[in-house]
């Protein structure tokens, strides 16, 4: 489990840490967010790399006694990745790599305000295209240039983690996938196996014996 700490950073949602007590794999669920990790292997050199915005689950290998630490951005956060990742070379974590982020990232308020309407439960893009007052055209140059994603995107992935936070309270699939802003259940199982990598009832089991959700986008 990782232990997570706050930030004194405008632009870090969260830093968390962890060392990995035994050889495993990791699942890794689509967050919204970027992180700069910072991992510490015995007898390797430090590395530090940024997570992708991803569109699906990844399993990772993990091997007793890595040690991680990451600075997960918020979502929609602009990154100079070159220049971060060259200026924390050869820094060990701490509060100088927190004025490196401040330095070399970018969030603004109107980028913030678009991705909180697209998690909020709208209905469609359109609707929180109204909702802000702007075309769907102008919101989708605007969401694309500022975070290199489609507002559907966004969209599909806050409805899949709100989902996936409460799938283990569902009694009947068919109901929560309407409750929950899918068109049917076989529309939920398909995203659920995109963004998861698994079904609905499946990914309800692997939630119960495991913390896969992070703080993140939606």
């Amino acid at each position: 489990m990782p232990i997570v700490k706050s930030a004194m950073c405008s632009n870090v949602l969260e830093i968390w840490e962890t060392t990995t007590v035994s050889n495993d794999q990791s699942l890794i669920i689509p967050d919204g967010c970027c992180d700069l990790i910072f991992k510490f292997r015995a007898g390797q050199t430090p590395i530090w790399f940024l997570s992708d915005l991803s569109a699906t689950s990844q399993v990772v290998p993990v091997f007793k006694g890595d040690y991680f630490t990451g600075y997960r951005l918020r979502p929609g956060t602009g990154v100079q990745a070159a220049q971060l990742l060259k200026s924390v070379r050869g820094h060990l974590p701490g509060g100088k790599v927190l004025d490196l982020i401040d330095h070399y990232t970018t969030n603004h308020l109107r980028t913030e305000d678009a991705l909180q309407c697209l998690a909020s439960g709208v209905v469609t893009v359109s609707h929180a295209a109204s909702d802000l007052g702007v075309s769907s055209r102008t919101l989708q140059r605007f969401i694309v240039n500022e975070t290199g994603k489609s507002p559907v995107f966004w969209h599909r992935l806050a409805r899949v983690r709100r989902a996936g936070r409460d799938i283990i309270n569902a009694r009947s699939l068919a109901e929560f996938a309407f409750d929950y802003g899918f068109s049917d259940q076989a529309h939920m199982t398909r995203e659920f196996r995109q963004w998861f990598g698994l079904s609905p009832r499946t990914f309800a089991e692997v939630t119960r014996q495991q913390d896969v959700f992070q703080t993140g986008y939606g």
